[in-house]
């Protein structure tokens, strides 16, 4: 019994990381173009939900399981599925494809999701 406790967290937040990514491939493009009198400004609300989302769902994880490894697993998930999305099927489709939102998604969601996984799961309290 003592062993379904410990992994159940483990394959709960490889399982958070798995979804996010998958619906996070896909949600990422979304953005609004907001046109002024001659210039226009592209908000990338996708990309940003996205990695809200990530963020605070490693965080919880970490802190929900008091355990580093399943944040990093959430991490893991989402980084594999993201990956695997990236690449070229054979029919020639592609989810996240190569500009510089898709660049901000992959390289952002890498380094602040690695940030999050590394902060400590307790809040330090001196003695």
């Amino acid at each position: 019994m003592t062993v379904v406790r410990k992994a159940a967290p483990l394959l709960g937040g490889l399982g958070v990381g798995l979804l996010i990514g998958l619906l996070g491939a896909f949600v990422q493009a979304h953005r609004s173009i907001l046109i002024f009198a001659d210039r226009y400004l592209v908000i990338p609300w996708g990309v940003l939900i996205v990695l809200g989302v990530l963020i605070a769902s490693i965080r919880g994880v970490a802190l929900g399981s008091s355990s580093r490894a399943a944040a990093w697993l959430v991490l893991a998930g989402w980084i594999g599925v993201t990956i695997f999305l990236a690449s070229e099927t054979a029919g020639g489709d592609i989810a996240v494809s190569s500009g510089a939102r898709q660049w901000a998604y992959l390289l952002g969601g890498a380094i602040l999701g690695s940030a999050a996984a590394t902060l400590p799961t307790r809040p330090f309290r001196p003695s």
